[in-house]
């Protein structure tokens, strides 16, 4: 089944194969979310990274890094939740914007010998369907 789409500044999106549109610009798949958030101008990726870096009053941080696909690099913040929720944001510019998609997997939803590697691959699986949405939508 599709997702349903919606439209941000132009862009048509949806989340990945199997999510369902559960609120403004966010879709879910059990215990996966994703959700898209604009601001019309640019967050530099040290801004990014700087805030990536403090953490949440509720996660912890773990990397930021470069995603590269097709040839172009995107900022990613990785952070753990206390609820045990591994949390994935990448920023994307585009035409004056800059977007913040934040993906999110429950860990414990993974066997645990697994766990860590399983829900990492699936939070950046998410991120690439997502960051191709922009890229070619």
């Amino acid at each position: 089944m599709l997702s349903q789409s919606q439209v941000l500044n132009g862009i048509e999106l949806n989340g990945p194969k199997g999510f369902k549109k559960s609120g403004h610009l966010t879709w879910t798949k059990g215990n996966d979310t994703v959700l898209v958030s604009s601001i019309k101008g640019t967050l530099s990726k040290e801004e990014f990274q700087s805030m990536c870096k403090q953490g949440s009053r509720t996660s912890e941080f773990i990397e930021t890094d470069i995603i590269e696909l097709s040839g172009k690099e995107y900022p990613y913040c990785l952070q753990y939740g206390d609820n045990d929720v591994l949390v994935l944001q990448v920023i994307i510019y585009r035409d004056g914007y800059t977007y913040l998609i934040t993906l999110s997997t429950y860990t414990l939803d993974y066997e645990q010998s697994v766990r860590f590697e399983e829900s990492g691959k699936q939070i950046f699986y998410m991120s690439g369907y997502m960051i191709t949405r922009f890229e070619n939508f």
